[in-house]
């Protein structure tokens, strides 16, 4: 078996398994390997089986090794490259996903449910997101063709470019991304494309620091325009928004939602209310403070 990474995973029964970030842990318990979970990363919190299990840090080899885990479930959404080489040169079986899209995420469905035994839940698993993010295309298919970014931190301005499944989301909103598309998946920007003229539409998490990071940003020269409410934004629930797992069809599901009713005349600014959801970003998804 091949990762989505490119790297073989012995097969082998699976009896103690880590994962290693929140997205991994949600996508090991919907393929049915919840009892086989001995710990988590420090950030994971859904489903709420998994708030009860050890909490290991992500970097932390020995903690991990110490586990004596016959798997370790990774991402390239928060985990280190380092570390995983580590494990795997200590003789622990990794398998990594890579959710770049929403057809990779219907893959590394498929791929959790073929390395810990549950083929058959996998199968289900990839065809509900398949069919949820049909539907909600479709739906989608229908609006204007509008210019968006997604902001991952607005200060300094930090991006979802396109090759990222935040730029899939867009796409699937028919929103076309504004991001450079050559300064790698999450790339560092000028704030003055928040004032690109084509800029239409900005869509971020939601959650406390990302709210106030705008707060900030809407009194500066760069926020005049947010500030007069051009372009819009619609904030989405952090914790379905930026983790790769199997709820991110309900994040395209509240994109589309908001879009549809935007153009229905509601004049949609806020997606979502922020109460107690803290910051995810695919490269460090941290747990809710």
């Amino acid at each position: 078996m091949i990762d989505q990474i490119g790297s073989p995973v012995p097969g082998g029964p699976v009896r103690r398994l880590v994962a290693l970030a929140p997205d991994v842990t949600e996508l090991a318990f919907a393929v049915g390997a919840g009892g086989l979970v001995v710990a988590v990363g420090e950030a994971a919190d859904f489903p709420p089986a998994a708030t009860r299990l050890p909490h290991v840090a992500p970097g932390d080899a020995e903690a991990i090794v110490a586990l004596r885990p016959d798997l370790v479930l990774a991402t390239t959404a928060g985990n280190d490259p380092r570390l995983i080489g580590r494990l795997r040169d200590l003789g622990i079986r990794v398998c990594t996903v890579d959710v770049t899209s929403f057809a990779r995420l219907v893959a590394a469905c498929r791929l959790a449910g073929e390395v810990v035994g549950q083929p058959a839940r996998g199968e289900r698993l990839a065809r509900e997101v398949e069919e949820r993010t049909a539907r909600a295309s479709e739906r989608a298919r229908t609006l204007p063709l509008e210019r968006a970014i997604f902001v991952v931190w607005w200060d300094p301005l930090i991006v979802a470019a396109p090759g990222t499944f935040h730029d899939d989301m867009l796409r699937r909103s028919r929103l076309e991304n504004l991001a450079p598309a050559a300064a790698g998946r999450y790339p560092r920007v000028d704030p003055e494309l928040l004032l690109d003229a084509r800029l239409a539409v900005i869509v971020a998490p939601d959650e406390p620091d990302l709210r106030a990071g705008f707060a900030r940003l809407t009194a500066s020269p760069f926020g005049a325009r947010l500030a007069a409410g051009t372009p819009r934004v619609i904030w989405l629930p952090a914790d379905l928004a930026d983790r790769p797992g199997p709820r991110l069809p309900a994040a395209l599901e509240a994109l589309v939602t908001a879009r549809v009713a935007g153009e229905a005349g509601s004049g949609i600014r806020d997606q979502g209310s922020g109460a107690g959801m803290a910051v995810a970003t695919p490269r460090a998804q941290r747990r809710p403070r």
